[in-house]
């Protein structure tokens, strides 16, 4: 952060008041490793390659489903061009919203800020749903006793709360550890479909051919394929917090997006292979959910669908982790420029993490998913399906007004030059964003699971968010002027 950005930023830090105060947060804390584990467990590979994969050899693009990844990986390749060009000027918590308003301005800003914040709070409350689900089912498994999904999620929360108000290095370890036992189990996988797959199968390239990319189930396949990589925008979030960020962030980012689609067409390209390229889509639209574990019962045997009914629940968790700490940041960042709540802008003395922001958010959460229990809706289904499908949407329309802000800011700052950083990249990025977002509203009862008029509120609600921070930002320019004109506290070098 440039000497001008920290002056503007402590003129609009919170007062300390009964013991609370901005004492900032950690610089030089993390590196490109850190930083990449918090990208990655916000997408949770076993995750995207259990649920997400069996649904887009059947319904998607079907054998072609590889190359979709690679194709969707290369779009957000794009756009990660671009946005880590902005971190070259930019080091702020609030990261897209922070992108937003200086390509965009205020009001466009805190429409995205808001935006931003609900649709990570919808998949945070999914996937309390989906960890209750699939923790409730281990203990069941293990031990014999019936635990109630919302307690296990209860129990996920308080973690989440421990390791974020502990130290963003906390969490970091133990996301470290857990993406370690997540990885080496899809690499067992691997190795046992490349190695140990039953007679009859093949390896073929076929799944990358254009033709068979090119299928009338692309729409629905690119959608799903960029819902796998929600999270990878987050890297700018840490970049107080970061070492060098100005190299960390652009690292992190680079290699995560990479990683991911290795690990994601990679799996599934050797999924194909094992069943056989013919009846790869009929085998995955009959066992649904249920299609990894069967491949590992072919190619591993019994014994590793154990450890893949372990590692969903850990990975699971790793995602919670990362987005409790994004949305603190973003309330964070919020709150120290007074346009929220002040006290969400405090951090703690010694872990000089924005712990008032961290309680908050868990509150929220929790408050979320007490109601879904009480109403006694599946946690699976309902819960885990919908929340996240809705706040994939709504990422994925927060990075494409990013994506134009960032080509925005460029053109009219001209504070980099650089013809493909700064303008040919950003450019597809927005061509490219723009189509998944077509994709997704034209696919909304799929990712969501609802149809009718469920599916058109929720989506509906989505855009009602922006609009509501858009609003808001309306309201602070009319009445509190010099507030509003220090929402452009971080400014370009």
């Amino acid at each position: 952060m440039s000497h001008n950005q920290e002056q503007a930023l402590h003129a609009t830090q919170p007062s300390s008041q009964g013991g609370g105060g901005n004492y900032g947060l950690k610089k030089n804390t993390l590196g490109v490793a850190a930083i990449a584990c918090y990208i990655i467990a916000a997408a949770s590979p076993l995750t995207g390659v259990i649920a997400i994969v069996p649904i887009m050899l059947s319904i998607g693009s079907g054998v072609a489903s590889p190359a979709a990844f690679i194709l969707a990986a290369s779009i957000l390749m794009l756009f990660a061009v671009g946005y880590v060009a902005m971190a070259r000027h930019v080091s702020n918590a609030g990261a897209l919203y922070a992108y937003v308003t200086l390509g965009m301005g205020q009001l466009t800003g805190l429409g995205t800020a808001a935006l931003t914040i609900f649709s990570y709070t919808a998949i945070q409350v999914g996937l309390y749903g989906g960890f209750g689900y699939y923790a409730a089912e281990l203990v069941a498994q293990t031990t014999g006793a019936a635990v109630p999904w919302w307690a296990c999620a209860g129990v996920a929360a308080a973690a989440c709360l421990y390791l974020g108000v502990s130290g963003v290095h906390s969490g970091a370890m133990v996301l470290g550890l857990l993406m370690t036992f997540e990885c080496v189990l899809l690499l067992v996988l691997a190795g046992g479909m490349l190695f140990n797959s039953p007679s009859g199968s093949e390896i073929t390239l076929t799944p990358f051919a254009p033709s068979a990319l090119l299928s009338p189930g692309l729409g629905v396949a690119l959608m799903f394929a960029c819902a796998t990589f929600i999270g990878f925008e987050g890297s700018a979030i840490y970049s107080e917090e970061a070492r060098d960020p100005k190299r960390t962030i652009p690292r992190a980012t680079y290699f995560s997006v990479f990683f991911m689609a290795v690990i994601y067409s990679g799996v599934t390209w050797l999924v194909i292979s094992t069943l056989g390229e013919s009846n790869a889509v009929e085998i995955a639209t009959k066992e649904s959910g249920n299609l990894i574990f069967r491949v590992s019962d072919m190619v591993l045997g019994g014994w590793a669908t154990s450890f893949f009914n372990v590692f969903i629940v850990t990975a699971i968790f790793a995602a919670l982790v990362t987005f409790h700490n994004n949305i603190a940041r973003y309330l964070y960042s919020l709150g120290r420029q007074n346009l929220v709540w002040s006290p969400l802008g405090y951090t703690g003395r010694k872990a000089q993490t924005p712990y008032v922001a961290s309680i908050v958010q868990t509150v929220s959460a929790v408050a979320c998913v007490a109601f879904f229990a009480i109403m006694q809706l599946d946690p699976y289904n309902v819960l885990f399906a919908t929340m996240t499908g809705m706040g994939s949407i709504g990422i994925i329309l927060a990075q494409t007004i990013a994506a134009i802000a960032i080509f925005v800011f460029f053109r009219r700052t001209q504070c980099d030059r650089r013809l493909w950083n700064a303008f040919l990249a950003p450019l597809i990025a927005v061509v490219g964003l723009c189509i998944f977002l077509y994709f997704a509203l034209n696919s909304v009862e799929l990712l969501l699971g609802l149809t009718g008029i469920w599916a058109d509120l929720l989506t509906a609600f989505v855009f009602i968010v922006f609009a509501m921070g858009w609003l808001y930002g309306f309201y602070v320019k009319k009445c509190q002027p010099s507030k509003y004109a220090r929402i452009k506290s971080v400014l370009c070098e």
